[in-house]
């Protein structure tokens, strides 16, 4: 281009925006392959077990929309807030396949954070960064292990993530708005109200306290309604499990339960693209006095510290908002190697084999191994339940009737997996501690076609006891399916029959 051409308004214009279209055009295409990855590695977790939440969930929207609220599960939609099961409504939830339904509702709301994520990255760090930072989410295992689940989650992170773009766009109003619903999504909408309270004090906002009142006065009112009326979870049902007490102050012994749990959660490729992207945001945002460089270190913080430090339940997806923050934070780690590559010999294809292990980590993912490892007592618990249920469902007939025990691997009388897929035929519950000769008179009065111990391998829960003892009496050896015992006793219930006939 001649100086000539360089002085020309139009030619200037003409050239910039030639290269505007082509970066846009780079960054969809990045943002293209980016969903490829992240859609494809979840694709390979749907119609997985339902756990204990998931089926709940089911149930309670299901109890809700019957009207039936005699039903245990009844009060279970008014335990979270609604705005998922809103949408969950709309899925027919009274036919087959509706868990199928809802991972793709969940996946839908995950691939939506992915989609903030990207944009956060571009206009955090740019469109090298917004890539690496969609990678590092596409393939974490954390990420793929519960996009597909059945939980609120993954609403809640796409609403709060979106709260704090706005907060970067200075859309103090919207981003008002959006944690409003992020909390009628779920309660852990609060670690992002406090991530986005502490933003707007570090990126010296003028009128600080005014634009923070100004954020909780919309979320005063548009919350008020659900948290002051209808929560179950704020009604003292399990404040203990939340809140801690002179009861658990055993907590201190799990204090570093989500940083041990960072290993399967991340694996160690991308902790330590972690380590050294927060090295690099605190250098960004608090030496080059770039602040938006530390909004994922302030959401991890947020998240993290609570549910170490004061919350007492340590389940193990407390920290799911968390996982875009720690993606982001990865990524700034492997841009800053990525800008050391060009200065340092090798250093570029060192950083290209590392992406690609962690691409490979990704791909060889096992839904059953990850849950396994971070949920050691659920997963074997909801592959037991779900086993008894496929099992009784072949062998009985509408008009049998089932007697089991309470579910002494759940500690609680009924299991939600259990009821989910099992073919509902009339039931009665029992203690695990009942007496076996009444158990044997409630079969005969009852007429129960089945009988089943829903035991534990823990041996401070569980009914091997009642198992032993019903083995050596005339119900015979029983089979073993998953964690129970089961006994078909059909002959015993026509006892009483024949008794009158005689």
């Amino acid at each position: 281009m001649s100086w000539a051409d360089r002085r020309c308004p139009m030619a200037l214009f003409r050239m910039q925006s030639m290269l505007f279209i082509r970066n846009k055009t780079k960054f969809f295409l990045a943002f293209i392959t980016v969903s490829l990855i992240f859609l494809y590695l979840r694709a390979k977790t749907m119609n997985h077990l339902l756990m204990w939440d998931e089926a709940w969930n089911i149930l309670s929207l299901r109890a809700f929309l019957a009207g039936a609220a005699r039903d245990p599960f009844y009060w279970g939609y008014f335990y979270h807030p609604p705005l998922y099961m809103f949408f969950a409504k709309f899925l027919h939830p009274f036919a087959s396949g509706i868990d199928l339904r809802l991972e793709y509702l969940s996946l839908f709301f995950s691939y939506a954070t992915l989609i903030v994520v990207y944009l956060l990255g571009a206009r955090i760090g740019g469109p090298v960064y917004a890539l690496l930072c969609g990678f590092f989410l596409s393939v974490m295992p954390a990420s793929i292990g519960y996009d597909t689940w059945i939980k609120r989650d993954g609403l809640a992170s796409f609403l709060g993530y979106a709260a704090l773009l706005a907060l970067l766009k200075k859309k103090f109003f919207w981003c008002g708005i959006l944690l409003s619903f992020c909390l009628l999504s779920k309660e852990n909408a609060v670690f992002f109200i406090a991530a986005a309270t502490l933003l707007i004090l570090i990126f010296k906002e003028k009128n600080p306290v005014k634009k923070i009142s100004s954020v909780y006065a919309v979320i005063l009112v548009t919350n008020f309604w659900w948290y002051a009326y209808f929560s179950q979870m704020l009604k003292g049902a399990d404040k203990r499990f939340f809140v801690l007490t002179e009861e658990s102050a055993a907590w201190l012994n799990s204090t570093f339960y989500y940083v041990k749990k960072l290993l399967p959660d991340l694996n160690v490729i991308i902790i330590f693209f972690v380590v050294i992207g927060i090295g690099y945001s605190v250098y960004m945002a608090f030496y080059k006095k770039k602040y938006e460089w530390s909004l994922p270190l302030i959401v991890a913080l947020s998240v993290y510290l609570p549910i170490s430090i004061v919350i007492v339940a340590k389940s193990p997806w407390l920290f799911l908002p968390a996982r875009p923050a720690l993606a982001m934070i990865a990524g700034g780690g492997a841009l800053y190697l990525f800008e050391k590559s060009k200065k340092i010999k090798y250093m570029g294809l060192i950083l290209a084999v590392t992406l690609l292990f962690a691409f490979a980590g990704g791909l060889s993912f096992s839904y059953p191994a990850y849950h396994k490892k971070t949920y050691a007592n659920g997963w074997p618990g909801a592959y037991s339940s779900r086993e008894l249920a496929l099992y009784l469902n072949k062998r009985m007939r509408d008009d049998d009737r089932l007697l089991i025990t309470e579910f002494a691997y759940w500690k609680m009388p009924t299991c939600a997996i259990f009821l989910y897929y099992w073919k509902a035929h009339p039931i009665e519950i029992i203690s695990g501690k009942e007496k076996l000769a009444r158990i044997i008179e409630d079969i005969i009065k009852y007429k129960i076609s089945w009988f089943v111990i829903a035991d534990s391998p823990d041996p401070r829960f569980n009914f091997s006891s009642l198992a032993e003892e019903a083995e050596e009496s005339r119900l015979g050896k029983p089979e073993a399916v998953g964690w129970s015992y089961v006994w078909n006793t059909k002959e015993i219930a026509q006892e009483g029959d024949s008794a009158k006939n005689r």
